[in-house]
C-alpha cells in the first residue's frame, strides 16, 4: 500500500499489517491462521520480525502458532487471547470456514486451503504472550509504531500509530460496522470515549481490519454521530453469528441509514445489546 507497507489479505476478510524497516519488521495481527502466513511474510522480508496483536479475537490472534516470536497483546486481552485459541473457539472456527465462500452460483464452500490439517489446527495455542501498553514505541528503522490503546470493541484493544507517515492503524477497534454485544466489550460510553481519544491524535488517515481502504479521519464524525445518537429501541434485529448466546442484539445505524446502506458515504452502525447500552 505503500514503501514497505503491506496489507496482507485473507479469503475470510481479515487484513493484517506488515512494516518492514531498515532493521526490523513487524507483523500487526495474524488473523485465523487457516494457511501458512509465516510464508507469506517471509516472502516479503528475513528481517528480525515483531508480531502484534489488535485485540485477542480468533480472527486476529489465532495466525500466531505460525511464528516462533514472542507476541505481543495488551495485558487486558491476554486471557481472551488464550480463550480464542482454544481447542473449543479452534474447531467452531474451523466450522465457520467450511461453509464462509461462495461458488459462482452462491452455493457455500469451504475457504479452508488445501491439505489443510484440521487436527493439527485446533490443537495449537497462543504463543508466548508479553504486555504492551499505551505509548510503547516499536523502531524498525526509520518506521516507528505507536501503540494507542482504544478499548471498546474489547477491554484489550490497541491501535498501531505509525508516526513518520501520520496514519492510524485501528483494525477492529474503530469501524463503521462496529461489534459492542460480545461478552468481552466494554460499553457505549466507553467507545465514545475511544473515538473522542482518536480524533485528538495527529494522524490523516486509518486503516480498520475487515476493509482493504483507508479513511479520511473526518469519518471518525460518522462513527461519532452513530454512538452519540444511538436509539436502541429503534435498532434492527441482528442475526449473531457462531451461536453466541444473546437475544437483545441490535444494529443500531446511523440517523437516515439502514443496514442494507452499509459501504455507502457516511454509513455507520453499531451493534449492541442492552447490557453495553
Amino acid at each position: 500500500v505503500r514503501p514497505n507497507v503491506y496489507r496482507i489479505s485473507s479469503l475470510e476478510g481479515v487484513f493484517m499489517d506488515l512494516f518492514i524497516g531498515t532493521e526490523k519488521a513487524l507483523l500487526f495481527d495474524t488473523g485465523h491462521g487457516f494457511a501458512n502466513l509465516r510464508e507469506a511474510v517471509r516472502s516479503k522480508t528475513n528481517l528480525p520480525l515483531i508480531i502484534v496483536n489488535s485485540h485477542g479475537h480468533p480472527d486476529h490472534s489465532c495466525g500466531n502458532f505460525w511464528f516462533d516470536e514472542d507476541i505481543y497483546i495488551h495485558e487486558k486481552d491476554m486471557k481472551l487471547c488464550r480463550n480464542s485459541n482454544s481447542v473449543i473457539s479452534r474447531r467452531l472456527s474451523v466450522e465457520y470456514a467450511k461453509t464462509a465462500g461462495k461458488t459462482e452460483t452462491g452455493e457455500k464452500k469451504s475457504i479452508l486451503p488445501e491439505g489443510f490439517d484440521e487436527h493439527s489446527y485446533v490443537h495449537q495455542g497462543a504463543g508466548n504472550l508479553l504486555p504492551i501498553k499505551e505509548g510503547d514505541v516499536f523502531d524498525l528503522g526509520g518506521i516507528t509504531l505507536k501503540v494507542i490503546e482504544l478499548p471498546g470493541h474489547t477491554r484489550g484493544c490497541i491501535g498501531l500509530l505509525y508516526q513518520e507517515e501520520k496514519i492510524l492503524y485501528t483494525d477492529d477497534a474503530i469501524n463503521e460496522h462496529l461489534w459492542l454485544f460480545l461478552p468481552d466489550s466494554i460499553n457505549l460510553s466507553t467507545y465514545i470515549e475511544t473515538l473522542y481519544k482518536a480524533k485528538s491524535i495527529d494522524f490523516d488517515i486509518f486503516y480498520r481490519s475487515h476493509n482493504p481502504a483507508p479513511c479520511a479521519k473526518d469519518i471518525l464524525d460518522d462513527y461519532l454521530d452513530c454512538a452519540e445518537n444511538l436509539d436502541y429501541d429503534a435498532g434492527y434485529p441482528y442475526d449473531v453469528p457462531f451461536n453466541i448466546n444473546t437475544d437483545s442484539v441490535r444494529i443500531c445505524t446511523r440517523k437516515g441509514y439502514e443496514p442494507k446502506d452499509s459501504g455507502k458515504p457516511g454509513f455507520a452502525a453499531i451493534v449492541i445489546s442492552k447490557e453495553h447500552l
